[in-house]
């Protein structure tokens, strides 16, 4: 193999990067509503109805990057370039994924009431 060859980059190698990150991006979205109702099966059962908020932003973000893919390949059957509609689609997921963990993250401090959680108490008690 020459210097040239193993320089030159397949054009498809972008393409293909973003249907990989499409698919990882959808899978943690899916992992991340997955934990949202373990969750609320167990910790936050006594949540306010708020914490499905998180459920519902996950899932957006996995069916914004199932959109996107779905973009890409027909994009690349037509000959078209959407490069920045991809972006745009990747950009929405990532900010949908940021959501659901702030809210889940708001459904817990909810559950909390605020107080410290167990083991603060523990050590707190433990020093007096």
């Amino acid at each position: 193999m020459t210097d040239n060859e193993q320089d030159r980059v397949s054009g498809d190698l972008p393409y293909e990067l973003q249907s990989k990150m499409f698919d990882q991006l959808a899978a943690m979205s899916l992992g991340g509503a997955g934990l949202t109702v373990t969750l609320i099966g167990s910790t936050l059962r006594n949540a306010p109805p708020i914490v499905w908020l998180a459920v519902i932003e996950f899932g957006l973000a996995a069916l914004a990057c199932m959109v996107g893919n779905i973009q890409l390949i027909e994009g690349l059957f037509k000959g078209v370039d959407r490069k920045s509609r991809n972006r745009i689609m990747t950009y929405t997921a990532v900010l949908l994924m940021c959501m659901g963990i702030g809210s889940l993250s708001m459904s817990i401090y909810f559950e909390s009431h605020g107080r410290p959680s167990a083991k603060h108490f523990v050590n707190s008690e433990r020093e007096k």
